[in-house]
This record gives C-alpha cells, sequence and structure tokens, in this order.
C-alpha cells in the first residue's frame, strides 16, 4: 500500500476534483473497461458457483405462489418479513 501511495505522489494526481476534464474522461473510461472485463471473466464463475441456490431460490418461489401458508409454517421462512406479511 505504500508504494501505490508512493507512486500517487509522485505523479501529483491529488484529489479527484484538481483532475483535468481530460484525465477524469480518461479515469472513468479506464474504470468502465476494467470494470467490463472483470464482468467478462468473473461473471461466469460466479454465475455457475451460484446456478444451485438460484435454482432452489426459483423452485421456493413457484411453491411459495402456489402454496403460501404452508410456506410461512416453515420456522426459518416465517421470520422473512417479505414473504409471509400477509
Amino acid at each position: 500500500m505504500e508504494q501505490i501511495n508512493e507512486l500517487l505522489t509522485r505523479a501529483n494526481l491529488g484529489t479527484w476534483d484538481t483532475w483535468s476534464m481530460q484525465y477524469r474522461v480518461l479515469a472513468v473510461v479506464i474504470g468502465l473497461l476494467l470494470a467490463y472485463w472483470a464482468l467478462q471473466v468473473l461473471l461466469p464463475v460466479v454465475l455457475r458457483v451460484l446456478r444451485p441456490f438460484i435454482f432452489l431460490a426459483i423452485i421456493l418461489a413457484a411453491v411459495w405462489a402456489l402454496f403460501p401458508t404452508e410456506v410461512c409454517s416453515i420456522e426459518m421462512l416465517s421470520k422473512i418479513p417479505r414473504i409471509c406479511a400477509r
């Protein structure tokens, strides 16, 4: 962390308010490109890991739509106010 602070000090960037418009636009574009790349890399992995939980959530929503009182009788689910607020 000290090395990053030293590089920022040497670059004399200061606070965001002191940056010129060109550097602000460049920083935003680079940030958006990094975010796009991270989504391309991480999203498939995250979805692969979360697939069973997403599947269970869809099943639970379907069962709740058909049998709301029975789902609310499950102790763990009855504590969720959005599901059992009737």
